[in-house]
C-alpha cells in the first residue's frame, strides 16, 4: 500500500511594504509531522487568478466560480486526508476547500485560522478577542486547557489537564461551536480551543499549534492517529 497522500492547503500570507513577491506558504513543521509519522506531504493552491493578500483572518468574501471551485475539487480528490493551516490570512478557497472535505468525509486537522474556516465551512464563525489575552506571540508560553473525556482528544492526551501555546487573535465561544461540533477543550476563560465535527470520522479543529510543540508526545500523537485515518481511505 502507498503512502497516504496529505493535502497541505497553501496559506496566504500578508504583503507589507517591503516585500517584492505575494507569498502562499506552507509551514515545514507540518510537514515534517506528516512525513515522521508515515504519509506523503503535497501542498494544495487557489485556483483564482488573483487573491486578497489582507493582513487579518477575518472572513473573506471572495465568491468563487464553478470552474474555480471544480479545480479546487480536482485537487481534493488527489489526497487522503487534509491540512488546513494557521496563519494571518484567511481566504475563501480554504473555506471552499473545507466544505468540500467535510461532505466528502475525509480526515481533516484545521490548526489555528485552520480551526476557524472548518467552523466557517460549517456555517458559524469566530470573533476577534479585543483582549488580547490569547495572542501571545511565544512558541515558549503555555497555558492550561480542560480536555472533555469521551472525546478523540482525551483518547489521545488521556489526561483531563494540558497545557498549550496561544498564538491567535480569533477566539471560538462555545455557543458558536456547539451546535455543530463536540466541544474537546476548552481553555482556563470557558472557549473552545478543541472541537471534533459531528458524525465524522476525523475532523478536528485545534486553536492551538501542535506542530510548535515537537518535544511533547501529543503532535506525534495527533499526526499517527490522523495518518491511520487516511489510509483507511485507500481501502
Amino acid at each position: 500500500m502507498r503512502k497516504p497522500i496529505i493535502g497541505i492547503i497553501g496559506k496566504v500570507q500578508p504583503q507589507y511594504e517591503e516585500d517584492i513577491w505575494h507569498r502562499i506558504d506552507e509551514v515545514d513543521e507540518i510537514r515534517y509531522l506528516i512525513v515522521r509519522n508515515g504519509g506523503t506531504a503535497i501542498m494544495l493552491l487557489p485556483t483564482e487568478e488573483t487573491l486578497k493578500f489582507n493582513d487579518n483572518d477575518i472572513k473573506d468574501n471572495t465568491i468563487l466560480s464553478t470552474e474555480e471551485k471544480n479545480e479546487l475539487y480536482r485537487q481534493i480528490d488527489l489526497c487522503d486526508g487534509f491540512i488546513l493551516q494557521g496563519g494571518l490570512c484567511s481566504a475563501n478557497y480554504e473555506i471552499e476547500m473545507a466544505k468540500r472535505i467535510i461532505e466528502l468525509d475525509k480526515p481533516l486537522i484545521g490548526i489555528c485560522a485552520g480551526f476557524n474556516n472548518i467552523l466557517r465551512a460549517l456555517g458559524t464563525d469566530v470573533i476577534e478577542d479585543k483582549t488580547k489575552s490569547h495572542d501571545i506571540y511565544d512558541k515558549n508560553y503555555r497555558h492550561e486547557i480542560s480536555v472533555i473525556k469521551g472525546t478523540k482528544l482525551y483518547d489521545l492526551i488521556k489526561k483531563e489537564e494540558y497545557r498549550v501555546n496561544s498564538i491567535h487573535s480569533m477566539i471560538a465561544p462555545k455557543e458558536n461551536v456547539e451546535k455543530y461540533a463536540q466541544i474537546s477543550a476548552v481553555s482556563y476563560d470557558g472557549l473552545a480551543e478543541c472541537f471534533e465535527v459531528y458524525n465524522k470520522k476525523f475532523i478536528i479543529g485545534i486553536k492551538w499549534h501542535p506542530e510548535l510543540m515537537l518535544e511533547d508526545e501529543f503532535p506525534d500523537k495527533l499526526f499517527k492517529e490522523f495518518i491511520s485515518k487516511c489510509n483507511n481511505e485507500q481501502i
